[in-house]
């Protein structure tokens, strides 16, 4: 799986959990440090287990490749994982199906997570 090259206007900044298999974050920010989106994920270690709980790009950020770039990102941190979602838009359903061709790792909505990841619901 190749990574995408970063886009120059914008980077990210991670929001490390509190807990092992709390909800974490990765920030996108413009040049000024605004934020302009945001990727949550939870990872377990132990189970090998990760879950997108939500991604967003502000609207006039949109089709850069921030979001993919983020979930790659994330990917590496979770390498190997099986994966799962909270509930897809439509918008979510075509970018998560685009991603699932690109890294040959599924991304099912609501799929099976390790009981350590459904404690935090």
């Amino acid at each position: 799986m190749s990574r995408p090259a970063r886009p120059p206007a914008a980077h990210f900044e991670h929001v490390p959990g509190t807990l092992p298999a709390s909800c974490r974050a990765l920030m996108m920010l413009d040049p000024e440090e605004r934020p302009i989106g945001c990727l949550q994920y939870r990872l377990c270690h132990p189970c090998g287990r990760g879950h997108i709980v939500s991604i967003a790009v502000a609207a006039h950020w949109q089709g850069q490749g921030l979001a993919r770039h983020a979930l790659h990102t994330v990917l590496a941190a979770g390498e190997g994982y099986a994966w799962s979602t909270s509930r897809q838009s439509p918008e979510g359903r075509r970018f998560f199906a685009a991603m699932e061709e690109e890294t040959e790792i599924a991304f099912p909505a609501g799929g099976a997570r390790c009981p350590h990841l459904a404690e935090g619901d």
